[in-house]
């Protein structure tokens, strides 16, 4: 998740509560909308609390602002926003000061609606490519390639298949072990890295972007000396 809030003090608040649950990651933490805007073009969350009153951008108007968006949950000491904020069906509206009661149950919520992608659990995938549904060994992809709104699929064969979708929705329906999302625009085949360094990667000629959000989670599934 990112925290996104204008006051320090509900800001650093809010960082704390969360710290002190297992199944969230504070990834960054931002004064005002526009500095998560800019993030949030090169890297991805789950997760964004969002404070509405805040100088340049409100909260809403980063709603309407950015595509895509992941689930949203918003914080504000003035509950008269909560009508128009469901309107954008967001996940959840926490009044302040937050209570850890009430988190638990805004972050139950984004779970629940997060555990509702059914993925893919085998070594195999079937993509449809034009018009026709075609089958994918997993084992054989090097990396899925982000193409605006198509993805391409490279295999180690030199074949490429370009699906209509995105880099969030396919990372969403593998689950093949070898398979982690390392940058907005990449998802790569563990098993195919050549080297790694600290922003970037090597799978066979192909130099891939390492994003500093997923970095930490791809260090921690290697092995390493």
């Amino acid at each position: 998740c990112i925290i996104v809030d204008d006051d320090e003090r509900s800001r650093v608040f809010l960082q704390t509560l969360c710290e002190g649950l297992e199944n969230l990651e504070i990834i960054e933490l931002f004064d005002s909308g526009l500095k998560a805007i800019n993030w949030l073009k090169s890297n991805e969350v789950d997760v964004i609390f969002l404070d509405i009153e805040m100088p340049e951008i409100s909260g809403i108007d980063l709603v309407k602002s950015v595509e895509n968006l992941p689930q949203i949950i918003f914080t504000t000491s003035h509950a008269k926003y909560a009508v128009e904020a469901f309107e954008y069906q967001v996940t959840d509206f926490l009044p302040k000061p937050v209570a850890l009661p009430r988190l638990l149950k805004a972050i139950d919520r984004a779970q629940q609606l997060l555990d509702n992608v059914k993925p893919q659990e085998d070594d195999e995938l079937f993509v449809r490519v034009d018009g026709r549904y075609v089958r994918i060994d997993l084992n054989k992809i090097l990396f899925i390639e982000s193409l605006g709104d198509y993805i391409t699929f490279n295999s180690e064969d030199g074949k490429k298949y370009i699906v209509h979708s995105t880099v969030k929705n396919i990372a969403q329906k593998i689950t093949h072990k070898d398979f982690i999302k390392v940058h907005r625009s990449f998802v790569i085949n563990l098993a195919k890295v050549v080297d790694i360094e600290d922003t970037n990667l090597v799978i066979g000629e192909k130099v891939i972007p390492i994003s500093r959000a997923h970095r930490l989670i791809l260090m921690n599934r290697i092995k390493k000396l």
